[in-house]
């Protein structure tokens, strides 16, 4: 199974990925970020390459799952 692209394979949320939503690179909110390193060594080897990090995910943050909505 491919993972959704439109979601960050650490938390789940939404990563906010213009590539994936159809906009150019360049307006990417990663384009002008810094990505955390100990954010990408938590990526399984599977996951790199497939979809983008979330912003906080991205930034370091502490990946938490997302809120149940039940």
């Amino acid at each position: 199974m491919l993972p959704d692209t439109l979601l960050c394979p650490l938390c789940g949320r939404s990563n906010q990925c213009a590539v994936s939503a159809g906009t150019p690179a360049e307006d990417c909110w990663c384009m002008t970020a810094t990505i955390s390193p100990s954010a990408l060594a938590q990526l399984p080897d599977s996951a790199r390459g497939q979809s983008c990090l979330c912003p906080a995910c991205a930034a370091g943050a502490t990946p938490a799952p997302p809120a149940d909505p039940h």
